[in-house]
């Protein structure tokens, strides 16, 4: 009766064991194949959102060096872009959720950046802010 008691207990270790193992290997697998599907809309989002800042940015800055009725109506058209970041975000928090740190969402966003760019010059006007 013993034998058999020890053979189930070491048949549920071997089984955790198992279980670990596969744990471990598939976590890479999963944020490798999640990566992979997301890229694109994810780069989307990253590269509109990234203009509609910029813009919005270019947009309180003319209103404060000349205020007019032009350059408050620009403004309020920059701040309704801005709802491009509401869906860049959103995608943002489901992926962390889904278990892509920040570093690995920072480097999908400088891939789309770099793949929209036609040269060193549009990456370094898209990293840089100007005042």
């Amino acid at each position: 009766m013993r034998s058999r008691s020890w053979l189930s207990r070491t048949g549920y270790l071997i089984a955790f064991l198992a279980g670990i193992t596969t744990a471990i290997v598939a976590l890479p697998l999963w944020k490798l194949a999640l990566i992979r599907t997301s890229q694109s809309s994810y780069g989307e989002l990253t590269f509109a959102c990234d203009h509609a800042m910029r813009g919005h940015l270019i947009a309180k800055m003319s209103v404060a060096k000349t205020p007019s009725e032009d350059t408050v109506r620009e403004l309020k058209a920059a701040e309704i872009q801005l709802i491009a970041c509401q869906d860049y975000d959103l995608m943002r928090k489901r992926l962390i959720r889904w278990g892509l740190t920040d570093n690995e969402l920072s480097e999908m966003a400088l891939l789309a950046i770099e793949e929209r760019a036609t040269n060193l010059q549009e990456v370094v006007r898209v990293h840089e802010i100007r005042y």
